[in-house]
C-alpha cells in the first residue's frame, strides 16, 4: 500500500464502519429510505475503486472494476446479512446495495480525463490500459 493510496483506504475502511455500525449499533436518524444501501454503497465505491486504483495501477481498469464489484458484494453482504431481520429484506437490501456498486463501476468508465486522474491517481481513458503502447 502506497502513500498515495492510505487516504483512499482510509476513508472507504471509515465509511464501512459507519454502515456496519448504523445498521447494528446505532440509527443516525437516517429515515428508512429503500434506496439507502445503494446510495451508501455507491459512495463506498467510489472511495474503494480509487484506492484499488492507486495500489495496483499495472492491473488497469478493466481488472479494478470487477474487483470493487466483489470486494463489495462480500463486504454489503457481511453487512447486511449479519443484521437482524426478515430475510427477504436482506436479500433487498444486498441487491440494492450491489445497484449502487454496479453504477460507479459503470460511470467510472466514462468519466472526463481530469476526474480519472483525481480518481485514479493515473491518466486512464476509455478502451486502453495504464502504461501501454496502445
Amino acid at each position: 500500500m502506497s502513500a498515495r493510496s492510505l487516504p483512499w483506504w482510509l476513508l472507504s475502511w471509515i465509511l464501512y464502519g459507519v454502515l456496519v455500525a448504523s445498521d447494528h449499533h446505532f440509527r443516525f436518524g437516517v429515515p428508512n429510505w429503500p434506496w439507502t444501501p445503494a446510495v451508501a454503497y455507491g459512495i463506498w465505491a467510489v472511495l474503494a475503486l480509487g484506492a484499488i486504483a492507486r495500489t495496483w495501477p499495472r492491473l488497469g481498469p478493466y481488472a479494478w472494476r470487477p474487483l470493487v464489484i466483489v470486494l463489495g458484494a462480500a463486504l454489503a453482504g457481511l453487512d447486511i446479512f449479519s443484521s437482524s431481520g426478515m430475510a427477504a429484506t436482506h436479500i433487498d437490501g444486498w441487491m440494492r446495495a450491489l445497484i449502487g456498486i454496479a453504477l460507479v463501476s459503470i460511470i467510472a468508465r466514462f468519466v472526463p480525463g481530469r476526474w480519472a486522474r483525481w480518481w485514479f491517481g493515473q491518466e486512464v481513458s476509455p478502451g486502453t490500459y495504464p502504461r501501454s503502447s496502445r
